[in-house]
């Protein structure tokens, strides 16, 4: 393939400025899809307020100490808010199981479309999206906004890994 050919769902195109605007549409949406991550995730639907992050960020940057029981009150120990979750098969659980993964699934699609003919796009895949995450939870750390939860880290990451695996599955077939 030459270096102004790019794969488009089987399609093929040689014009770079088709290529291009390809690529920066991706990007767009890429954007577009982190900045609703920060709100959902990060401020749970709330506006996007620099203040009070400020502010939030200050009294921990201020108290180590309660950044400290932040994560002491988080979970660190892997799988064990899955098994919980497995256990007590509530509805909310459920919720937070599948939500986690869901949420990310786009991530991984989004990825897969940026990596299309890429060597090694599911390592790069899997690191995206495993550091989208750790940067997600250590911010609700530092801002004190939620808990950090390495269940939610392992499970975001397989949302991402998924949506890559359905993006190659479907691409596959074209």
């Amino acid at each position: 393939m030459s270096m102004g050919t790019m794969e488009t769902s089987g399609v093929e195109t040689n014009h770079p400025s088709i290529n291009r605007l390809r690529a920066l549409s991706l990007r767009a949406l890429l954007f577009v899809y982190v900045y609703i991550l920060v709100k959902i995730i990060l401020l749970k639907f709330h506006a996007v307020d620099l203040g009070f992050l400020w502010k939030r960020l200050s009294a921990g940057l201020h108290q180590p100490a309660l950044i400290s029981q932040r994560l002491e009150a988080g979970s660190l120990v892997p799988f064990r808010e899955i098994s919980r979750s497995l256990q007590s098969f509530s509805e909310h659980d459920m919720y937070n199981l599948v939500g986690n993964v869901a949420i990310f699934m786009p991530f991984g699609v989004l990825l897969g479309l940026l990596f299309a003919r890429k060597r090694l796009a599911g390592i790069k895949v899997l690191l995206c999206t495993s550091f989208l995450s750790l940067c997600l939870e250590t911010s609700q750390l530092l801002f004190m906004i939620g808990q950090f939860d390495v269940d939610d880290l392992l499970l975001n990451t397989m949302g991402g890994i998924l949506g890559f695996a359905i993006y190659r599955g479907i691409n596959r077939r074209n």
